[in-house]
């Protein structure tokens, strides 16, 4: 999972035709750490799905463009474009669950 640096996030979501999945995250968050643990677990079951992580702390424009609530946030970018946002993060399972079935669910367009 590649970390982005605030300056690339905008050029990095555009340019990911989908499927893409973002975790965003502060450092200092203990539920963050967890799920951050949970998706490498993920990555390393779907080695071909695009994973990236979020310092919201030092990237408030990524808060606003997707309107973060909470962190840990899950952001899933399907292929067509459109957006989900999750913030729970219950298993390892549900995650797979949610991002294999990310092409056909999605329901949120945004940027």
């Amino acid at each position: 999972m590649r970390e982005w640096e605030p300056s690339e996030w905008r050029r990095e979501w555009t340019a990911a035709p989908g499927p893409l999945a973002v975790l965003v995250h502060t450092p200092l968050c203990g539920t963050c750490k967890a799920a951050r643990r949970m998706m490498e677990v993920v990555q390393a079951m779907m080695p071909e799905l695009p994973l990236a992580a979020a310092n919201l702390n030092i990237m408030p424009d990524l808060a606003q463009t997707f309107r973060i609530e909470s962190v840990p946030c899950l952001l899933i970018k399907r292929p067509d474009g459109g957006v989900r946002k999750h913030y729970r993060f219950g298993s390892v399972t549900e995650l797979l669950e949610r991002l294999r079935s990310a092409d056909l669910r999605g329901r949120t367009k945004l940027p």
